[in-house]
């Protein structure tokens, strides 16, 4: 890579803190596929030093490339939030900065694509290469093509080939290895879906001797190439190379703990296919439901093809009705993604008008007050209207946090939400069983204390994601006050209930929360109550904090479940 390096100690730009601040973005933005965690570490650094400066850009482009690291790992809610808050700094750039424009309009064509938004996954592209092409800079240039291939490439744009060629030609004038190394391993997956086979497998070992120079770090990179050789010998009816090369790719991609979804989606395709191949489809239908498992609700695409791969494995192995019903999961889950996808692309395109809105009326009432300023009569009228404006607007804010039902920090449903739900359930006359999880996060003023609050807010954020992506679609997830949260899990039994809390706190105690702060580890408590019927919905929730409390008691990072009879 151009620079393998992530730092923030003051260097030769320490005289001029925002470009000190431009300088560790451009290395951790250069070294984020392959050293996540330390990339991360510093844009969470980069964001507080550029929001005590006042520097809008510098702000903007930390938040999008803990946005991109984050969309990396499968958390797109997360992502989403981050890509509104960027591109409200990016904006608040008045002069414009081209760095901050390329990076947020990257991870709007990345979130674009994934939430199935193609059009608007084009125009970030383009504009991300267009305005990168406009500031000249090498790396910048690079940085926006490699952004935009999983868009152009996707969708197959007619100019696709020659993009591929010009990426290729840009990373070598750069010097940048790693760059090379991906983009021939593009250029030889090109070349497998023309049918040339020969050329697309000397491309591939281009690629890899590229790699080579950059190791050790070069784990992504070699997965990422493993993967295409995978399919290319595939291709070429070379089935145990397949195999082969396809779990090397995948002990490459799970090697330190940051797994991109959508590359094990991409590998495991593979895998299962060779499997198929070679005539081993009970194998092939394991692995491919182990992957979707592994992927929960992360990156529909990927997880769609492996379903139609592990439907055609069952119909091989001629289990016809266990086929179909691997089918009509895939269709019920993406019809489940589609709808909350929709919903992510509408909220973000909301905080963007809402955004652009406030600073248009703002940028009006500035004008206007600097014209109220050469009339020494009009200026008190304008200050009283001013205030009135703004006690006007704190009082739409206001009605508006009021009205919502998502916590601001972690996108789950807040308190309100919750206790609608829990009394819409305590009024069904449909006796359906129920059980409530109460969960807490162990020793969380510890962690403010220790590593300061905004630590404890991306562990807050991270930890909804966790549950939000543990628990199923048809669960509801909310905060009910600071690091405490509810489960409510509607025609659930104890057993199913238990199982789902053993799950939680084991996701929430397996997190590298060292990717936050080194050092940092996070467990939860749990207290889960169970009811044959949702009669009485406030005696379970008061059962379940009994229960948390209990397994607080108990030394904590555990979970104390009983039935509600039992309680």
């Amino acid at each position: 890579m151009a620079s393998s390096r992530i730092t923030t100690a003051p260097g030769a730009d320490a005289a001029d803190p925002r470009r000190e601040i431009a300088r560790a973005l451009d290395g951790a933005r250069a070294a984020h596929h392959e050293a996540p965690g330390a990339a991360m570490a510093v844009a969470v650094r980069c964001e507080t030093h550029a929001r005590a400066l006042g520097d809008p850009a510098g702000r903007a482009r930390a938040l999008a490339l803990q946005g991109m690291i984050t969309l990396n790992r499968g958390g797109m809610h997360a992502a989403f939030a981050l890509a509104a808050e960027a591109e409200a700094e990016a904006e608040a750039e008045a002069a414009g900065d081209s760095a901050a424009t390329v990076e947020v309009a990257a991870l709007e064509a990345q979130l674009s694509f994934f939430s199935g938004s193609y059009r608007d996954a084009l125009r970030h592209a383009e504009r991300c290469i267009a305005v990168a092409d406009g500031d000249g800079d090498l790396g910048l240039r690079v940085y926006a093509r490699r952004s935009a291939c999983i868009v152009l490439g996707n969708l197959d744009v007619p100019e696709w080939p020659e993009r591929l060629d010009e990426l290729l030609v840009l990373a070598v004038q750069h010097g940048d290895h790693w760059e090379e190394a991906i983009s021939r391993n593009d250029l030889a997956h090109l070349r497998m879906v023309a049918g040339a086979l020969p050329e697309a497998m000397e491309e591939i070992g281009r690629a890899f001797a590229v790699a080579q120079r950059v190791a050790p770090r070069n784990r992504f990179a070699l997965g990422v190439l493993s993967c295409t050789r995978a399919a290319i010998h595939l291709a070429a009816e070379r089935v145990p190379e397949a195999l082969a090369d396809a779990r090397a790719a995948m002990e490459h991609l799970s090697t330190g703990g940051d797994l991109n979804p959508y590359l094990l989606g991409m590998t495991v395709c593979v895998e299962v296919q060779a499997l198929l191949a070679a005539g081993r489809a009970e194998e092939a239908w394991e692995r491919g439901r182990e992957a979707v498992a592994r992927l929960g609700r992360a990156v529909p695409q990927a997880r769609s093809m492996i379903l139609r791969d592990v439907a055609t494995a069952l119909h091989q192995a001629r289990r016809t009705e266990e086929a179909f019903l691997a089918l009509a999961e895939s269709a019920e889950l993406e019809r489940l993604a589609f709808r909350e996808l929709t919903e992510l692309q509408r909220e973000f395109e909301r905080a963007v008008v809402q955004h652009g809105a406030a600073r248009r009326e703002a940028e009006v009432l500035a004008a206007k007050n600097e014209e109220l300023e050469t009339a020494l009569g009009q200026l008190a009228a304008a200050h009283r209207e001013l205030a009135d404006r703004a006690e006007q607007l704190e009082a739409l804010q206001a009605q508006l946090r009021e009205q919502a039902d998502r916590d601001w920090l972690t996108g789950l449903y807040n308190r309100r939400f919750l206790d609608a739900t829990l009394e819409r359930l305590g009024a069904r006359p449909d006796g359906e069983p129920l059980s409530l999880a109460a969960v807490d996060l162990d020793h969380f003023k510890a962690v403010n204390d220790r590593f300061g609050h905004l630590a404890g807010d991306r562990v807050l954020a991270r930890a909804a994601e966790l549950l939000r992506e543990t628990v199923r679609a048809t669960d509801v997830v909310a905060r009910s006050g600071g690091e405490e949260f509810v489960v409510v899990m509607p025609f659930t039994d104890a057993l199913a209930a238990n199982a789902c809390a053993e799950r939680l706190r084991a996701a929430v105690a397996t997190e590298p929360w060292a990717a936050i702060a080194p050092g940092m580890s996070i467990t939860a408590s749990i207290g889960v109550v169970s009811a044959p019927a949702a009669d009485d919905v406030d005696s379970l929730v008061r059962l379940a904090d009994r229960r948390l409390y209990a397994a607080k008691r108990a030394g904590r990072n555990r979970v104390d479940a009983h039935s509600f009879a039992a309680a």
